[in-house]
């Protein structure tokens, strides 16, 4: 197994969007983390992921508070991809809000 960190405590507000370089021809495994938060409470919130402007996972949770940033529960998205470059966007679930006090991790496992 080995990794390849895209995002490192990245600073939001989202969306964000990061360029990389594919480290493998083949499967590989999107591991993405981060925190938001929302201003209505009793909500599903959280991260949409996509991959070279294709939608491929959501990390999410479910919220009963408002006004608290709270960590996402991180997913696991399976993803082919070809040697070369790469666009990932992180960009908010309706009803989520990030700020520059969210932080945010992608990490590929191939």
């Amino acid at each position: 197994m080995a990794l390849q960190i895209i995002a490192n405590q990245r600073k939001g507000p989202l969306p964000i969007t990061i360029s990389f370089k594919a480290p493998s021809d083949g499967p590989c495994c999107l591991i993405v983390s981060g925190s938001v938060w929302s201003q209505v409470a009793n909500q599903t919130i959280g991260i949409q992921v996509a991959l070279d402007n294709a939608h491929v996972g959501t990390a999410s949770l479910f919220s009963n508070a408002t006004g608290t940033h709270r960590a996402v529960v991180p997913t696991y998205i399976p993803v082919k991809l070809k040697f070369g470059d790469h666009q990932v966007v992180l960009s908010a679930l309706p009803g989520t809000v990030s700020d520059i006090n969210d932080y945010f991790d992608i990490v590929i496992d191939y």
